[in-house]
């Protein structure tokens, strides 16, 4: 029996991975997705998942698009109408507001197991290869094979990597990658303060690293406190009231005291930037492609701007009567997005750094240039759009 064949596979149904399953089979394109594992269905009544995104306008217009954000809003997601950074150390602080850029918010705290959900119930139009893992990857002119741990085999004019930052797809095609760990650990968690978080989203920045609340539908924060590995070790050992009253320190009582914190993990930081975006009859997303230091929250939004841009080339390749795997319109997809992601990751590569920094010039000149921000509006409202993602046109799904 011949392989099934496909215009393209997808390996990995995370939240970028699914979404670009779902928008390329709403674009009439013929879809595989591959995933090890079938995710739960969200349940409501359930504490609020450990992984958390922060979703920005701009890309939350392709989950509305593809008619996956209704259900979204309709479950469980907390907007957040403003942003408030400042350093432990003192000096001046930054406050970005909503009324600023002439938004009805700066964004939605949005758990990724949500997201998920929404997008496995509208994969009606994919065929799904789950449970399974790429077990082997071929190519030649004019196809991608598959070969899969359960046996079977298919193929497809592309293989799209949306597996994370541990891509085999992306290994299996031999892109390198360039990055390095920070040694450092994020601990996350729903925390309850004394004092409502007002729909804000709060970062002080403190020597060790930045603490920030999230704000949740129920009133509770997410916390997300970047921290090196020696003070991340010890703060695991903590017990539960130990570990409120270090939090309720490091956070500076912004919202009071921290009067609970439920379920907590932490996770290594790392950077990750693969070399090429695409290569003969393949092409990376999400994880799959970069990794970046969360303490701007714009990992998954990177990864949505990746799926209206790949959907976008896929569809101008289509039109000039070529296949979803045509070198050129995969290197438009690796144009449209490379520069934008290299840009915010050295941003908050830099951002970490001059907030690390023990040098007292370096503070002086982060404390000047907060200041500047701070009193000039228009600066503040380009640091939002850019933020939001409605820095410029996009491609359909954007729109």
């Amino acid at each position: 029996m011949s392989a099934p064949r496909f215009d393209v596979a997808v390996v990995g149904g995370g939240m970028v991975g699914a979404v670009l399953a779902v928008a390329l089979s709403r674009a009439d394109f013929s879809v595989a997705l591959v995933e090890a594992e079938r995710p739960a269905p969200f349940d409501d009544a359930s504490d609020y998942d450990l992984r958390l995104s922060a979703i920005a306008p701009g890309p939350r217009r392709v989950l509305d698009n593809l008619g996956l954000w209704a259900h979204v809003e309709a479950r469980r997601c907390c907007a957040f109408t403003g942003m408030k950074v400042w350093d432990a150390g003192g000096g001046p602080e930054l406050f970005l507001e909503h009324t600023a850029v002439g938004l009805p918010e700066l964004g939605h705290i949005v758990e990724n197991a949500l997201v998920v959900d929404a997008a496995w119930r509208a994969l009606d139009r994919v065929e799904l290869f789950c449970p399974a893992r790429m077990a082997g990857l071929s190519r030649d002119a004019d196809c991608a094979r598959l070969a899969l741990d359960d046996g079977r085999e298919l193929t497809a004019a592309l293989v799209v990597g949306a597996e994370g930052a541990n891509s085999p797809v992306r290994a299996a095609a031999g892109i390198p990658t360039t990055g390095w760990g920070y040694g450092q650990r994020c601990t996350v968690g729903a925390v309850t303060p004394a004092r409502h978080h007002r729909h804000i989203a709060w970062q002080r920045f403190t020597e060790t690293g930045p603490v920030a609340f999230l704000p949740l539908a129920d009133g509770r924060c997410s916390l997300a406190w970047h921290a090196d590995d020696a003070l991340a070790a010890e703060l695991a050992e903590l017990d539960h009231d130990a570990f409120c009253a270090r939090l309720t320190e490091a956070s500076g009582g912004v919202l009071g005291e921290i009067e609970r914190m439920d379920s907590r993990a932490a996770f290594p930081l790392k950077l990750l930037h693969a070399e090429r975006y695409c290569d003969h009859r393949v092409a990376l997303a999400g994880d799959a492609a970069h990794v970046l230091h969360p303490m701007a929250g714009q990992g998954v939004n990177l990864g949505l701007l990746d799926v209206a841009e790949l959907v976008a080339a896929l569809e101008a390749g289509r039109a000039a009567g070529r296949d979803a795997g045509d070198t050129r319109y995969l290197r438009r997809y690796q144009r449209a997005r490379m520069a934008e992601n290299l840009m915010m990751m050295g941003a908050t590569d830099a951002l970490k750094r001059v907030y690390g920094s023990p040098n007292p010039l370096v503070r002086r000149l982060r404390e000047m240039a907060v200041g500047v921000a701070s009193n000039l509006a228009p600066i503040r409202q380009l640091m939002i759009h850019h933020a939001v993602g409605l820095s410029g046109d996009g491609p359909r799904l954007l729109r």
